[in-house]
């Protein structure tokens, strides 16, 4: 029996929604796909809280990183830099030919709207990428602050990385005004790993009408012509729009507010569990996220051995970000550990799951 998933990601997926996995593959380009593809946009969209197109893609969320930079970027792109996949989206923009300014923060601090203001008064930048939760680190940042900035700058796009927050944190795209709004299965959205999900606007679309050399399989353009007809550009992962088609159905029938509600419950009961513990939240203060915790090992605690005795009890649990985990102990800082909160986990559970790992305190 596999055990109960408490990292960061791949989350824990229910058997209702493995089931929907094993439908009979139907062709691609048959009405019946199409039927599947349009029942789709109407939960999509209500969990963006968006009138754009949300786009699909058979990849990780990676693959919308490299989507927004190659299809809306001519030169130059600014990020913030708060963790290490904030990090690697910065990255990625290089290894795209693309000129990267980065607007760095310390770990476990999160992205401030005056940093990123100063930074664009320059004029100089298409677009801004910013990671709204930074798994690594457990920051959510304040996208209203963010939005209230970048309305200032009318001609830079604002791209947002949701992998580890849509669909756990609420985020309501057209009111922030993003352009570019990313997430994945695995993780608040509690499917397999397999495709990826992003709102898109018309003001993105016309950016990449302007941009050579966009490629084909993250195109936006490309994958626009085709989501009109309901269709993709290249054959997707079937079986995971029948996992979404129904998981998009649950969280209709738990109300994407309640779900919101009790991520938030969750987070809550784990940030006074650490702190009872004598452990440190490693999220600045007020930041915390809602979808997982980082949680200071001030205690010193063997959280590897822990992680291989949870799993005979039957969880999967994560001692750590490992670079993060690196270089805090280079500098005789107290290590992280990270407790996952997020998709369909109940309360209940993560009670559970706590009551367990304190018996090796």
């Amino acid at each position: 029996m596999a055990n109960k998933l408490f990292i960061p990601g791949p989350t824990e997926v229910r058997k209702e929604i493995l089931v929907e996995l094993s439908h009979p593959q139907i062709g691609h380009r048959t009405q019946e796909f199409r039927d599947l593809f349009a029942s789709l946009k109407p939960g999509l969209k209500e969990l963006f809280f968006t009138n754009n197109d949300v786009l699909i893609s058979t990849s990780s969320g990676s693959g919308f990183w490299e989507a927004a930079i190659r299809c809306c970027v001519n030169k130059k792109v600014l990020h913030a830099v708060n963790g290490a996949f904030s990090k690697k989206w910065a990255d990625v923009s290089e290894r795209c030919g693309r000129e990267v300014t980065q607007v760095k923060f310390d770990s476990g601090k999160a992205v401030k709207a005056d940093d990123i203001d100063k930074a664009l008064s320059s004029g100089e930048f298409e677009a801004f990428c910013m990671v709204h939760n930074e798994t690594s680190t457990g920051v959510a940042s304040n996208l209203e602050d963010i939005s209230s900035v970048m309305k200032k700058y009318p001609h830079v796009l604002f791209f947002v990385d949701a992998v580890s927050s849509l669909a756990g944190i609420k985020i309501e795209v057209d009111k922030l005004g993003i352009d570019i709004c990313l997430a994945s299965s695995q993780k608040a959205l509690a499917l397999p790993a397999g495709i990826a999900v992003a709102s898109v606007s018309a003001r993105a679309y016309k950016k990449a009408e302007t941009v050579q050399g966009r490629g084909y399989y993250f195109d936006i353009l490309e994958l626009k012509k085709m989501y009109d007809k309901d269709e993709t550009p290249y054959t997707p992962s079937i079986p995971h729009l029948y996992a979404l088609k129904k998981q998009l159905e649950r969280i209709s029938a738990e109300g994407v507010e309640n779900r919101f509600k009790r991520h938030k419950e969750m987070a809550e009961y784990v940030r006074k569990w650490a702190l009872d513990k004598g452990f440190e939240m490693f999220a600045e203060k007020g930041y915390e996220s809602n979808t997982v915790s980082c949680i200071a090992n001030t205690k010193k605690l063997d959280f590897k051995a822990m992680k291989k005795e949870m799993a005979k009890k039957g969880y999967s649990t994560d001692s750590g970000y490992g670079k993060l985990n690196e270089k805090l102990e280079a500098k005789g800082k107290a290590t992280t550990f990270r407790i996952a909160h997020m998709g369909d986990l109940t309360l209940d559970e993560v009670k559970d799951m706590l009551t367990e790992m304190e018996r090796f305190f």
